[in-house]
């Protein structure tokens, strides 16, 4: 029963952690010292249970966001037709950098990929 307890509340720990939740506000959250919390954050299984849950919230929060890009390019693309040439000059500045940077991050992971393959293709973990 105490270790489904502790379970329990090393989770909802680590759910606050993960979501940017301060030590001090996590330690009365789930009712335990500060100290406790460093110490559990020693720990590498509650440290990677930390990590899986901030990996899953930055998974939805990037989910939400694609399901913007569009709508957001095209409003940006938008204000290049804007009547005053310093909105028209910062938008095109804006998608001209954005353009390149999401051009470069693409070609970046297509490369990761194709290393990946190789290797897995070699029979070495990557």
């Amino acid at each position: 029963m105490e270790q489904n307890e502790t379970l329990e509340k090393d989770t909802v720990l680590a759910l606050a952690i993960a979501s940017g939740t301060s030590i001090a506000d996590a330690a009365v959250k789930v009712g335990v010292g500060r100290t406790t919390i460093y110490r559990k954050l020693e720990n590498p299984d509650f440290v990677r249970l930390v990590c899986e849950f901030r990996d899953k919230l930055i998974a939805v929060a990037l989910g939400r966001i694609a399901d913007n890009l569009t709508r957001a390019a095209d409003a940006l693309a938008g204000l290049l037709d804007a009547p005053e040439p310093h909105i028209r000059i910062r938008a095109a500045r804006a998608l001209f950098s954005m353009g390149i940077r999401l051009r470069d991050s693409i070609d970046l992971t297509a490369r990761v990929r194709t290393v990946e393959t190789e290797l897995a293709r070699k029979g070495a973990t990557p």
